[in-house]
């Protein structure tokens, strides 16, 4: 295409060749790398998306090869190495591609294809959703896994390579947030489940998390379930604690006091992470939304039970597995 007709679709990740006369770009959206000459402005397709189609944002999948029979998913990342070879973040595919550019050929470097987070050899180990990759000097490339929050390495340099995980030593923590009520977002994602609980016109109370997932399933050991708490309007109920864990059996308990007689909404968010045994690591998200009621005077402390019954769902793309914990 012409610097006047070129168009992309969602581009997100962008890296120049060694001699910066083009740039590789991740066109996420239509799931494609593509070469932009720097002289012209004109661009090409490399690999992936749809070579006769290029309005079709929906030719993806997971496939290596050369050319027009490559297929790859939503990727965010791109990197020139020094060597000449690109490299991918096939973020939904959960893997990072190697692309000769003169051949059009593309392998995979790492991942199994499944989201996850396993150190290991790096066609059997897992990322979830790598976005960001660079080089180091020594040969490194450092990739943003962004599902497991971490930064993971490979070394290219060795025959057998092995993706591991980053230890950052030295490294302050971030100050710690602020314990103050947060304000009640507006809407929830759209995995999470909403579960709406009975109001409440008592002036204090307790709250009971008791959070029961079924037979054959335990909490994960390693990723450890939690809760925070969200008040709107702020400020008109005061509740103890506002963030924290659940127990290893699913349960929290929190006391609350209205330091206004209006009316409020609380809602709990609780991140409940579990695992099947030997098998896989899911996550579960579900906000209780409490309506605090106008307050009856001398009304009784009101002692409320917030429950709710994990139902795992099949793992697919876009969900969050974890490290099993043997």
């Amino acid at each position: 295409d012409s610097s006047t007709s070129t168009s992309f679709a969602q581009p997100s990740g962008i890296s120049l060749s060694p001699d910066w006369k083009e740039a590789y770009i991740a066109d996420s959206e239509s799931s494609s790398i593509r070469v932009l000459d720097l002289k012209t402005g004109g661009s090409k397709l490399l690999v992936g998306g749809d070579p006769v189609f290029s309005d079709n944002l929906f030719r993806f999948g997971d496939h290596d090869g050369a050319g027009s029979e490559v297929l790859l998913q939503h990727p965010l990342g791109v990197l020139c190495g020094k060597n000449g070879q690109i490299y991918i973040a096939d973020s939904y595919n959960h893997k990072i591609k190697k692309l000769d550019p003169a051949s059009k050929r593309v392998s995979t470097l790492a991942g199994a294809g499944k989201a996850g987070f396993k150190d290991g050899m790096a066609l059997l180990a897992q990322l979830s959703e790598p976005s960001g990759i660079v080089e180091a000097q020594n040969g490194r490339l450092f990739i943003a896994d962004t599902n497991n929050s971490v930064i993971r390495y490979l070394d290219l340099n060795k025959e057998e390579t092995e993706l591991r995980t980053l230890e950052l030593k030295g490294v302050q923590p971030p100050p710690p947030k602020s314990r103050s009520l947060k304000r009640l977002r507006r809407r929830s994602s759209a995995d999470t489940d909403t579960v709406k609980v009975d109001g409440s016109s008592s002036n204090k109370g307790n709250l009971y998390l008791k959070i029961a997932i079924p037979e054959g399933y335990h909490f994960s050991k390693e990723a450890r379930s939690k809760f925070s708490v969200e008040i709107e309007p702020e400020n008109k109920v005061v509740i103890d604690p506002v963030d924290g864990y659940l127990t290893p059996d699913g349960s929290a308990s929190l006391h609350f006091r209205r330091s206004s007689p209006v009316a409020s909404i609380g809602r709990i968010n609780c991140k409940v992470y579990y695992c099947k045994e030997d098998e896989i690591c899911l996550y579960q998200s579900l906000a209780f939304e409490l309506p605090f009621l106008e307050v009856i005077p001398d009304s009784t402390s009101a002692e409320i039970t917030l429950t709710y019954l994990v139902k795992p769902k099949a793992a697919s793309t876009g969900s969050l597995q974890l490290p099993i914990v043997r």
